[in-house]
């Protein structure tokens, strides 16, 4: 199984040292049934307690030991893919992760790992049990031939059974498992869509009904049927060690003849093999789950290493910067292609005999974005009836067009043209001039293409970006930081061009504050003795000291509002003091006077620092304050204005 080769790859060393002592302590529980049998039948001799009490400390020994070392490499294990997938994660391009769903991947890390955590525990019990096992038929085997033989078919005939419901099973938890996804969904959407289902009653009933309730009753269902398959396989597994107990001493004597105390040892030996057998029987759910889990890990895990970013810094970061871009397209795709279910090939088709399947075997009943024909969705989630991209994107009029233009400003719309009408883009998938890996846009699905756009900033430059919703301003703020990379054209700082190999160097560059933040409630990363008086500082100067205290870099709260936690935020950027400042609609949430402040003081102060400072604003009445104007309208630049020296 995936598990057993998983725990080898940890530490093979570790694992053979468990399963062999795992093997002797089944071997000793074999010698003391041997030490029972003799005494019950010949009586006892002087030595008899001392050899008993031996090969009882030798069994509890060998156990411990066993059990202690798979514990050991269960939780190494644990550790060791907790710490990989969170490290891939935060490796992986951010346009990757934004299309895999927080959904899918707050599953694989939680649900996921807890079911793959409860089949690595169960895995030294289950190595004590087999050993114990594989000890009482070698015991058969020296005690009889022909009840070794019955014994050994009696178990091969179950095991095929129970293989042959396992196929069923499984099936069904992997489909379990799809839908779990979706639940997850759900619950996302419960508690970021609070306020909007309590206000509209009829809503909430439709969500609680349809979506939430749809889900959880399917996953009842499935799960029910996978585990009544296990209940049979258990009960199966009961019936045929009664049967063959049963034949063996009432239906065999008629055609053998056999001593009085073979049978004897035969109703003991098999008495006692009840016992692990019966754990190894209501073990296999566990390990279905977790072996299910471990694949769905392993394909997140392939899904991100394949597009990780390179960490490393091969330069020094630059304290003064110029910053250049040079007809810089970016295709933005709002949906990854479905990863295909566990089993499934690149054309979508399972493979003859999947994995642990039969020869009838069959992939997931309904795949994650699949519906209950098998095949896709007609009318992916954000499409319209007719299978392609809403013509007007949130925020825009009926008309495709961005809301009223900023006072002053030229008011000539300029729809962008498909990605299929550009020259320069790939027409493959993979790596192109300075671009990370993106396949080029489907026949049927326009996406939204930003570009191509010329800039040039220096040194103590301020640039204020403008538009309309959906023109593409938060887009053009990510290719700046470096969190998108363009797929046609050049990104350069201080003459170098940015790569896959040096944009983690590139970012060491910004300091932002998005319009989608996350406050930390430590500041992590500064490694200074005044780093609190920096932080006090810095409170009271953003008015903020009577309401949030810093300890040891720890906040004391981040429960504040929106334009407080946006203050707080913006007094991280201080501390990083970076050559290169984003802020997007960072004053929306302030009131007017810290607007005001924002605009006026914070940052000029800025730019008399020779920092580039970019801003992502609708406040008109500051604009005059920009050495710099670009208005967005639908990717495309349609005003860029220089203040005159």
């Amino acid at each position: 199984m995936e598990i057993i080769k998983f725990l080898l790859e940890i530490s093979w060393k570790q694992m053979a040292i468990a399963v062999i002592a795992g093997l002797v302590s089944g071997g000793g529980n074999a010698l003391m049934i041997s030490l029972i049998n003799r005494a019950v039948r010949e009586g006892r001799t002087p030595n008899d307690l001392l050899f008993f009490a031996v090969v009882a400390v030798f069994i509890i020994a060998t156990s411990i030991v066993s059990q202690y070392m798979l514990i050991f490499l269960s939780q190494n294990a644990i550790y060791s893919l907790r710490l990989k997938l969170s490290q891939n994660i935060l490796s992986s391009p951010l346009e990757h992760l934004e299309r895999l769903k927080e959904n899918r991947l707050i599953v694989t890390l939680t649900e996921d790992v807890r079911n793959l955590t409860h089949a690595v525990s169960s895995v030294p019990g289950l190595c004590t049990d087999f050993a114990t096992v594989v000890g009482c038929f070698v015991f058969f085997a020296l005690l009889s031939p022909e009840l070794f033989t019955l014994t050994v078919v009696s178990s091969v005939v179950t095991m095929l059974f129970v293989q042959a419901i396992l196929n069923k099973a499984q099936i069904l938890f992997f489909s379990s498992r799809e839908e779990e996804d979706t639940l997850f969904k759900h619950y996302r959407a419960m508690m970021n869509g609070t306020k909007e289902l309590k206000l509209n009653r009829s809503k909430r009933a439709a969500f609680l009904e349809k979506d939430l309730k749809g889900t959880v009753s399917k996953l009842r269902s499935l799960n029910t049927k996978a585990m009544k398959s296990f209940a049979v396989a258990n009960g199966f597994g009961q019936m045929s060690q009664f049967a063959s107990m049963g034949f063996i001493l009432f239906g065999l004597p008629f055609f053998l003849a056999f001593q009085p105390g073979t049978l004897a040892t035969y109703v003991l030996i098999g008495t006692f093999l009840a016992l692990p057998m019966q754990n190894l029987l209501s073990k296999i759910p566990e390990l279905v789950r977790g072996n299910i889990s471990l694949r769905k890990i392993e394909r997140m895990e392939l899904s991100l290493m394949s597009l990780g970013e390179s960490e490393t810094i091969p330069l020094k970061v630059s304290p003064s910067c110029k910053l250049e871009f040079k007809d810089v397209v970016y295709t933005y795709q709002p949906e990854l292609p479905e990863l295909p279910p566990e089993g499934f090939g690149k054309n979508g088709h399972p493979p003859a005999h999947p994995e642990g399947f039969g020869e009838n075997g069959h992939p997931p009943a309904h795949p994650e974005g699949f519906g209950e024909n098998g095949h896709p969705p007609a009318h992916p989630e954000g499409f319209g009836e007719n299978g392609h991209p809403p013509a007007h994107p949130e925020g825009f009029g009926e008309n495709g067009h961005p809301p009223a233009h900023p006072e002053g400003l030229t008011a000539n719309a300029r729809p962008g043209s498909s990605p299929q009408e550009q020259r320069g883009l790939p027409n493959q998938p993979g790596r192109t001039g300075s671009g990370s890996f993106m396949p080029p846009p489907r026949p049927d699905e326009n996406g939204f293409m930003l570009g191509p756009i010329n800039l040039s900033l220096q040194p103590g430059e301020l640039l204020f970006i403008i538009g309309g919703n959906g023109s593409g301003k938060s887009t053009l703020a990510k290719l700046i930081t470096g969190l998108y990379l363009p797929q046609s054209g050049s990104i350069e700082l201080n003459g170098k061009p940015v790569t896959d190999d040096n944009v983690e160097w590139y970012r060491q560059h910004f300091s932002a504050v998005f319009s989608d933040f996350y406050l930390f409630d430590s500041y992590l990363g500064f490694e200074r003795d005044t780093l609190d008086q920096e932080v006090n500082g810095y409170l009271r100067q953003l008015q903020l000291s009577h309401k949030v205290s810093v300890k040891d870099g720890v906040l004391s709260t981040t429960n504040l509002s929106q334009g407080q936690r946006k203050r707080l935020a913006l007094l991280e950027t201080y501390l990083e003091d970076r050559p290169i400042y984003v802020f997007d609609e960072w004053a929306s949430d302030q009131e007017p006077k810290f607007r005001e402040l924002f605009y006026k003081e914070m940052l000029l102060n800025l730019k008399q620092e020779n920092k580039i400072v970019i801003v992502i604003t609708h406040d008109d009445r500051y604009f005059h304050l920009a050495d710099h104007v670009i208005k967005l309208d639908y990717g495309k630049i349609e005003f860029d204005r220089v203040a005159q020296a």
